[in-house]
C-alpha cells in the first residue's frame, strides 16, 4: 500500500511538473507573439499615436489582442484536456491493478 501511495505522489509531481512547464512556455509564446506584432506595427502606432491615439487606448488595443490570442487557447486546452484526463484516470485506477 505503501508503495501505491509513493507512486500516487510520484504521479503528481509529474503532471505538475509538466502543468508549470506549459504555463511557462505558453507565457513566452503570448508575449513573443505580442512583442513581434508591436514591432512589426511601429509605423502604424506611431501614425495612430499622431492621429491621437492615447497611450490607454494603445494598452487597451495590445490588451484585446492578447485576449485574442488566450481565448482560442484556453478552448482548445480544455476541449483536448477532457477526453485525455478521462483516458488517464481510466489506465491509472484500472481495477485490474488492485
Amino acid at each position: 500500500m505503501a508503495l501505491y501511495n509513493f507512486g500516487l505522489l510520484f504521479l503528481g509531481l509529474v503532471f505538475n511538473i509538466v502543468i508549470i512547464l506549459f504555463v511557462v512556455i505558453s507565457i513566452l509564446l503570448i508575449y513573443s507573439l505580442l512583442m513581434i506584432t508591436t514591432e512589426t506595427k511601429t509605423f502604424d502606432i506611431g501614425v495612430m499615436r499622431l492621429i491621437g491615439l492615447s497611450s490607454g487606448d494603445f494598452i487597451a488595443m495590445v490588451f484585446i489582442q492578447a485576449v485574442m490570442f488566450v481565448i482560442p487557447s484556453i478552448v482548445t486546452a480544455w476541449l483536448s484536456s477532457m477526453p485525455t484526463l478521462w483516458f488517464i484516470f481510466n489506465r491509472v485506477f484500472n481495477t485490474d491493478l488492485v
